[in-house]
């Protein structure tokens, strides 16, 4: 498998930005970018061999320089929500810029979702990708401490798309990295509904996405007050909205879950004060299954984290991919892996220090398949 690089765009300061694009022989195509450390495209064939796009992406770089909502994003120092923009570290109160009402979320508009990152294309036989580096300073985006991260992007013969996350730091700092990638496994959504035009089946529940089949292994979830901060409490999801635990249609419960954007516990996850430690691969296990009817296409996620953020695109607005073809609200969805949201403000969750003498690494696998 080989990597072909072309140039993307150009930043403002004249910086060349590189699309890397990675072609398995099943048909799977993987592209990213150094702006964001940003998966850019991910083609999957269906049931009937016929490849589609199944992500939200954009054609030029210019529309990811003026403003997206993460689409594909590397987001850190810290993924999620901060509560009050603010925490203590070591005695001392630690304030961020907040950039959602008083509170903070994906570390700011500043964030590595925002950097121009360096690249190189790497091959290891059925493996091939792209490993990322960035060097955050000390008080970068108000955080302590100068972080060294690097996120590594492959795709496999085996249809799986890699995420390997390391970062070290010379002082305590938070330290939390995902992925934004907006999945939507039945591809374009039809382009009659859209347009308000009739079509001879219903529509699907909650948008393009209602109608797949999620199965989260989560016996958790986070609850979280009208900011959508975290009160602290871990609530069982038997017999709730967010219980998943069995597959079932998302649009199933979805307005009585008042939508979903809520972070799930994974069953297994580490326990209180876990601490931003590397895990190694055999920790790695599997966390969500989602599969589209329509298509045939299927998507494990495996993590080693201790949970995963559920987001169900309710803010998305209507846009166009890159062929041109619209996306609404509940046409792709989000599945973060991650440590808990707020984490820095609650101690009954594990921890996100990432002291000097540990390193952060945390590996999350898309496995892809069709039936």
């Amino acid at each position: 498998m080989k990597v072909s690089i072309e140039t993307f765009g150009t930043m403002p300061d004249g910086s060349e930005v590189l699309a890397y694009t990675l072609r398995n022989d099943n048909g799977y195509v993987l592209r990213t970018m150094n702006y964001g450390a940003t998966l850019i495209g991910f083609e999957a064939p269906d049931r009937e061999g016929r490849t589609d796009e199944i992500t939200l992406c954009y054609d030029s770089f210019d529309r990811y320089l003026a403003g997206h909502p993460f689409f594909g994003s590397t987001v850190g120092r810290v993924a999620n929500r901060i509560g009050g923009a603010r925490f203590e570290l070591e005695g001392r109160t630690v304030r961020l810029e907040p950039n959602e009402g008083t509170n903070i979320l994906h570390s700011g508009p500043n964030g590595f979702h925002a950097r121009l990152w360096r690249a190189e294309a790497f091959e290891r036989g059925a493996q091939a990708g792209v490993l990322y580096t960035l060097e955050s300073p000390d008080g970068d985006q108000g955080f302590p401490g100068t972080v060294s991260v690097s996120v590594s992007i492959s795709l496999t013969e085996s249809n799986e798309l890699y995420l390997e996350y390391r970062a070290e730091s010379d002082r305590a700092t938070p330290v939390n990295l995902t992925n934004h990638t907006y999945w939507s496994l039945a591809g374009a959504p039809d382009l009659r509904r859209h347009r308000g035009e009739p079509v001879s089946a219903p529509t699907p529940r909650a948008g393009a996405i209602g109608e797949q089949i999620l199965t989260l292994r989560a016996d958790r979830y986070v609850e979280v007050d009208d900011e959508s901060i975290p009160t602290g409490r871990l609530v069982p999801v038997a017999g709730t909205p967010f219980d998943f635990t069995a597959p079932k249609p998302i649009g199933a419960e979805i307005a009585a879950a008042g939508e979903y954007d809520h972070h799930f516990v994974l069953e297994q996850s580490a326990g209180t004060g876990a601490g931003a430690r590397g895990h190694a691969d055999e920790d790695l296990r599997s966390a969500v299954m989602l599969r589209d009817p329509s298509t045939g296409r299927t998507m494990e996620v495996l993590t080693t984290s201790p949970g995963v953020q559920f987001y169900s695109g309710n803010k998305l607005p209507v846009t166009n991919d890159r062929f041109g073809r619209p996306f609404a609200k509940h046409d792709a969805l989000c599945l973060e892996t991650q440590y808990h949201p707020d984490a820095v403000n609650h101690a009954n969750f594990p921890s996100i220090i990432l002291q000097p003498a540990e390193t952060f690494a945390h590996k999350t696998v898309y496995r892809f398949g069709v039936e």
